[in-house]
């Protein structure tokens, strides 16, 4: 059987992340020791929506899909075409050479595409395949997954940036007339849109008429919704709730009640609102819970692109601070994570700043594609490179954060600060659940969310 060294997509991306509209571009790196028969090398970019789940009713089986797909782009690269030779003076074959070999390719992805997700029931996934043909003989397949951001911009709809109150209680009826062991709950927040990385400030309060004392918990949560079909065409809906962090506010005490109260909840690195996704929806909320009697809920909306006017504001104040930050916007988005995606506190743990990094203009640094990037570590600040040993590089790699300029934000915004990348906070899937068969790749994928300020 023939085999290869390397077969690999290299992004000239290093975040592997793209808005709607952006060009995507890389090369497909192949090396081998020995010459090789090499009909074609194919190359296949794809982007689909697709949910799935199995319903199952005592000895039935009801199997649920629906996809929806966005793009499918296949190309022949024709890079083995000057490798053709003559054999037995009639027969041409195609032999790739020993050694290393790079086929660039760049594709400009649609404007209308939502951002990528990795849900339990259902998934947004972008791919890019390259494809090894070889005569009489099984395909050699690679596969690498990136990350596609969608254009859901804060600063299109004005509401998004006006404060929310929303009470509740366990009585319908009006406040003034309520009968005593009523519970009722009320959460104000200054403004609806959000991006990850900033600071969702919370004001709350309860009452408690009832006859004993109540817990009462603040929670980010998401709610993603699924919609698929059966084998008949029937439609099926499935929703999940995900506690992205939970914060513990003690108990009120029968007949008592609380004066506002506050609270700071960041927003780590969360997928935006889907609103190109038919078939998958995912919104937020906040919800302040009163043991066994109410739930209030405040929606919120997580976008892609920032608001603006806070962004310029944060810059022209914070620029000559260490650690610059404006109302809702956070230093450090980190959050550590229990079972079920929950935190067990609401507080952010500050890195420490080693001594090796100091405040300095932005130092360019160019790659591959001719871009000009910027290096910050997790609190911001510039990384010094040429001060740094060959351990403490390898100490502070993982730490490392790359501002990537993206041309569709500077076409909208040219003022918008170029975001960097964060994980999704629910962490890596595994890729092997696809039925297509790849000896080549990663198996694990994290789809990649922009933050806008350090």
């Amino acid at each position: 059987m023939v085999q290869l060294e390397k077969f690999d997509i290299v992004l000239n991306n290093s975040e592997e992340a793209y808005f709607a509209g952006q060009e995507i571009s890389g090369k497909v790196v192949i090396e081998t020791s020995e010459p090789k028969k090499v009909n074609e090398i194919l190359l296949e970019l794809k982007g689909r929506a697709r949910t799935y789940w199995t319903k199952d009713r005592g000895k039935s089986r009801k199997h649920c899909s629906h996809s929806e797909p966005y793009f499918l782009e296949q190309f022949n690269t024709s890079y083995t075409h000057k490798f053709t030779v003559t054999k037995d003076g009639k027969e041409k074959e195609r032999i790739l050479p020993a050694g290393k070999h790079e086929v660039p390719f760049s594709y400009t992805l649609p404007k209308s595409l939502p951002s990528s997700f990795e849900g339990e029931f259902g998934h947004i996934r972008y791919t890019c395949k390259a494809i090894c043909e070889r005569p009489w003989d099984f395909d050699i397949v690679c596969r690498k997954a990136f990350t596609v951001i969608g254009i859901e911009d804060i600063n299109a709809d004005p509401k998004l940036n006006e404060p929310l109150n929303v009470s509740d209680s366990n009585h319908t009826v009006a406040l003034c007339c309520r009968s005593a062991g009523s519970v009722s709950g009320e959460i104000a927040v200054a403004k609806v849109g959000y991006t990850p990385g900033e600071i969702i400030a919370i004001s709350y309060s309860v009452t408690n008429n009832s006859s004993r004392s109540r817990s009462i918990c603040l929670r980010l949560v998401q709610n993603t919704t699924y919609k698929a079909k059966t084998f008949a065409g029937h439609e099926q809906v499935k929703s999940v709730t995900r506690v992205v962090q939970k914060i513990d506010k003690g108990e009120v005490s029968s007949h008592n009640g609380t004066e506002w109260l506050s609270e700071d909840i960041i927003i780590p690195s969360l997928a935006p609102r889907l609103g190109k996704c038919k078939i998958i929806y995912v919104t937020y909320a906040i919800e302040l819970e009163i043991e066994s009697t109410v739930t209030v809920k405040c929606p919120i909306v997580i976008g892609s692109i920032a608001q603006l006017s806070q962004l310029i504001a944060h810059n022209r104040t914070s620029g000559s601070r260490e650690n610059g930050s404006f109302s809702g916007i956070s230093n450090d988005a980190s959050t550590g994570s229990t079972t079920n995606g929950a935190t067990s506190n609401g507080h952010t743990n500050v890195t420490k700043k080693s001594s090796i990094m100091k405040e300095s203009p932005p130092r360019e640094e160019p790659n591959d594609s001719g871009v000009q990037v910027r290096i910050t570590d997790e609190s911001g600040q510039i990384v010094d490179d040429d001060a740094m040993s060959t351990e403490m590089n390898a100490l502070l790699s993982a730490r490392k954060r790359v501002r990537m300029p993206s041309s569709i934000l500077s076409e909208l915004y040219p003022s918008m600060p170029s975001p960097y990348y964060r994980e999704s906070f629910f962490g890596p899937v595994d890729l092997t659940d696809e039925k297509e068969i790849a000896q080549f790749g990663n198996s694990n994928f994290s789809p990649k969310y922009p933050f806008y300020t350090d």
